[in-house]
Formats: structure tokens, C-alpha cells, sequence
């Protein structure tokens, strides 16, 4: 058939995916996939409006939408489509799936708070009569739990209480029990107490459960249907092709979130790093290696600057799918190790594990580290010597007095000698003492402003 583009494709064209047959359907549980034909250019304009709209939804500026809003209301042929084709689209890498996931999560919730009293109850009429004919495996806790949760508020008592003005955001009037095992997520962050293998729901908790199984429904399928749903993308040309674009509206995104630093602007905005970091900086873009150690400091700097967990995902993607010139010990590459990757991003991001809020380092920390020969990070003011700090000086044109003080300072004091090196390099005249690498690039921000 040929290379298809978005606009180009002829009115005949259709492709078997998706077709509403009679009545409405609440698609915004998405527990089945609809059957049938519709024409191709109508399958991109939902997926690449339901695309938009997500990432709008992901960064809070939904406001600026300016597709079609008919393909995502919540009832119609066109927000099915886009959920299960873009489901389907997604599912060839594991980075592009979880950042579809994540925004289909937040879409749900943004739902459930604007639904009328009506669209909830026929949302919980839809979810219990498909739940009773979902069959897959492993997801009987999925289903029973479902089912125990729409029929518990469809009770008339029920319904009418959580719709009620009385109704607050921690009642517990009418509670019920769910499997833990079905939303192992609240076990885990203790949202529910426990109770002989069930999890208490309060009436208070319905979008808080509903979301939850809903990402696990999801999931679910995504588990057992992977290498089935690659394969039919794989194998048909004109998916294969909306895929593409797909993943790589993903992976370099155009629509940039309100953080300072991105995987686009990384290169100017190095410039008002502290030595330390602008250093590591250096050495990643040059070798495109870092060791553990030096990894870690820097993933954490760039993350409390302002760099989202989809621009530092793409950042260190782009530098690890390069061939390494390193002598730090470190031969990994994207393409062996992406699930890998991926998680130990998230994991710095507080996504993952004990999901810790790590925290950049301060100056004491990089100054008094020493992980290694093999180690390119620590304090410039201790690991250099006064010969390559004079170069270092005499690169940026800092005056001869300038330099004998910083040489002074190197020995006794490195956050007061990187304080000096950034009014020297900034021409800040204001009195600053640097306690972190963040505290010097927030510093030399205002400035700039």
C-alpha cells in the first residue's frame, strides 16, 4: 500500500479496528474494545487528539486545547477509538506505555470530578453489567471487585448519600471490602485498612478505587496481550506508521512542561550550572557515559532544577543510545537496558521502590566524596590542582586578584570559593555564600531575570 501521512490518506481507506454497534456504550471505563470498521484519517484525528489533549491534561494547561472535543466526549465512537488504538499504539515500548498510562490515569480523575449524578450512575451500571462477562486470565480479583463495588453504590441508599451535599471527603458511612490484592497500589500507600485478606472501602473512597482499578485493568491487559498487540502493529503497515509518529511525539515531546530544564535547553542552560555540574555535564555529552556515582548526583540536580521525569527520561535515552568513549567502567547501553533505565530514573523521581524523595546533593557532600578512581564528579576547588584551576580561571577571564583569592579559598572553603567564581563569572555583585549546586543555579536564574 505505501508510506501513509496523516491528511494524505484517501476517504476509502479503513481499518479494522473500531465501530460502535448500536446504543451507547460508558466508554470511559474502557473494559471492552468495540468491533467493526471505521476510515483510517478518522482513526488518526482521535489518536493524535486524544495525544494532545493528555499531554495538555498531564501539564495543567487543558485550557489550551484546540482539537476536536467531540472525539473525546465521553460517550461517543470517536473517545472509544482513540482509547484503545492509542492503547495499542503505546504498547511497543515500555517508556511510551507508561506515559500513555499515567495520562489515562489523570483523564479518569479529572472525569469522575465533573460527572453529573446521572453519568455516575449509568457509569456504574455499564462497569457492573460488562464486569459480569470480563474474562481474562488472572483478573478474577479485578472482576469480583468491580462488580462488589458498583452494585455497593448503586444501592439507592448509597448513591443518593455520595451525591448528597453531606457527603464529605472522609465519610464513612457506607463502607465495603475489596480483595487487597486488587489494588495492591492503596495497600501499599496505606489508603486502606486491612482486614482478613479485604481491604476497607469508605463510601468516601469511590474515585479513589474506581482509578485504581482502573489502572490495573489496564495493566492487566497490557501483561498478558503484549506480544500479541506488538505483533498486530508490526504487522500492518499503516499502524506501524501511526506508531512511529506516536512514539516519537512521545520521546521528544513538543508540548514542554513549565520546568526550567529540558532535554531540548539542557545545552544553555549548563552554562549557569556551578563547576561541579556544568563539569559532568561535559563529560556525559563528550564520553556519553557517567559512573554510578557521578550519575546519581547529576540525575538529582537536574531533577530538583526543574527537569520532568519525561525530559530526563529522553535526556539520558539519547546520551546511552550512543557509543561510549569511557573509561568510568560503565558499557551499558539504552537499547540492552531500557526497562532498567527506566526504573532507576523513576526511582530517583520517587516513582518506584520505597518511592524516597532523594534530594540533590549539597556542597559538603560532593566536596567530601570519593567513590572511586573511576569517579568524574566531585568539588573542582578540590580535585583539581592550582595549575588546572588557573586554566579553568584564565578560560572564563577572571582577573589575576580574582584568582588568588578563589586559589585561597580552595583550600578551606569551596562553597565560599564557588560563591566568588559565580559573581566573577556573572558579574554579581551581591554578597552570596553557596551551600549546594541547586542554591547556585537558582541564584544565577534570578539574575538572569
Amino acid at each position: 500500500m505505501g508510506d501513509l501521512k496523516c491528511g494524505a490518506i484517501p476517504t476509502p481507506v479503513i481499518i479494522r479496528i473500531c465501530e460502535i454497534s448500536g446504543g451507547y456504550v460508558h466508554v470511559m471505563f474502557y473494559i471492552n474494545p468495540p468491533r467493526g470498521k471505521i476510515p483510517l484519517y478518522i482513526t488518526e484525528e482521535c489518536v493524535f487528539n486524544r495525544l494532545q489533549y493528555l499531554n495538555l491534561l498531564y501539564n495543567k494547561e487543558e485550557d489550551k486545547f484546540r482539537g476536536k472535543f467531540e472525539y473525546l466526549l465521553e460517550d461517543s465512537p470517536q473517545d472509544n477509538v482513540g482509547h484503545f488504538t492509542l492503547r495499542l499504539l503505546v504498547s511497543t515500548t515500555p517508556e511510551s506505555w507508561n506515559h500513555w498510562l499515567t495520562r489515562e490515569r489523570l483523564l479518569l480523575r479529572h472525569r469522575l470530578n465533573h460527572l453529573l449524578p446521572r453519568q455516575l450512575h449509568r457509569l456504574f451500571r455499564n462497569i457492573l453489567r460488562r464486569s459480569k462477562n470480563y474474562d481474562r486470565p488472572g483478573a478474577t480479583c479485578i472482576k469480583r471487585s468491580l462488580i462488589i463495588l458498583s452494585a455497593h453504590f448503586l444501592q439507592p441508599d448509597v448513591f443518593r448519600h455520595i451525591i448528597s451535599n453531606e457527603h464529605t471527603t472522609d465519610c464513612d458511612l457506607f463502607p465495603f471490602k475489596v480483595l487487597f490484592n486488587a489494588v495492591p497500589d492503596l495497600v501499599k500507600t496505606r489508603k486502606l485498612h486491612l482486614d482478613r485478606g479485604y481491604g476497607i472501602v469508605t463510601c468516601s473512597m469511590w474515585k479513589i478505587i474506581l482509578e485504581s482499578l482502573f489502572h490495573r485493568l489496564i495493566q492487566l491487559e497490557y501483561n498478558i496481550y503484549k506480544t500479541d498487540m506488538q505483533n498486530t502493529v508490526q504487522m500492518d503497515p499503516r499502524l506501524e506508521l501511526m506508531s512511529q509518529r506516536v512514539i516519537k511525539s512521545i520521546l521528544r515531546p513538543t508540548i514542554q512542561s513549565n520546568a526550567d530544564v529540558t532535554a531540548l535547553n539542557i545545552d544553555n542552560e549548563a552554562r549557569k550550572f556551578p563547576p561541579c555540574m556544568r563539569h559532568l555535564h561535559l563529560v556525559l555529552r563528550k564520553k556519553h557515559r557517567l559512573s554510578h556515582y557521578a550519575r546519581f548526583y547529576y540525575s538529582l540536580f537536574l531533577k530538583d532544577c526543574g527537569m520532568n521525569l519525561d525530559n530526563a527520561i529522553a535526556y539520558w535515552r539519547d546520551e546511552y543510545s550512543k557509543p561510549h568513549i569511557c573509561e568510568s567502567g560503565c558499557t551499558h547501553k539504552w537499547q540492552n537496558n531500557e526497562k532498567k533505565f527506566i526504573y532507576s530514573i523513576r526511582h530517583l523521581y520517587g516513582l518506584e521502590g520505597a518511592r524516597v524523595k532523594y534530594g540533590s546533593p549539597n556542597c559538603q557532600t560532593i566536596f567530601n566524596a570519593d567513590p572511586g578512581p573511576r569517579y568524574e564528579g566531585g568539588c573542582p576547588f578540590k580535585i583539581l590542582d592550582i595549575e588546572q584551576l588557573r586554566d579553568v580561571f584564565n578560560s572564563c577571564l577572571i582577573d589575576d586578584d580574582i584568582q588568588e583569592e578563589l586559589i585561597r579559598l580552595k583550600v578551606r572553603d569551596a562553597g565560599a570559593a564557588c560563591g566568588l567564581f559565580l559573581k566573577a563569572t556573572n558579574d554579581d555583585k551581591s554578597q552570596v555564600i553557596i551551600q549546594s549546586p541547586l542554591e547556585y543555579y537558582v541564584h544565577v536564574t534570578k539574575t538572569d531575570c
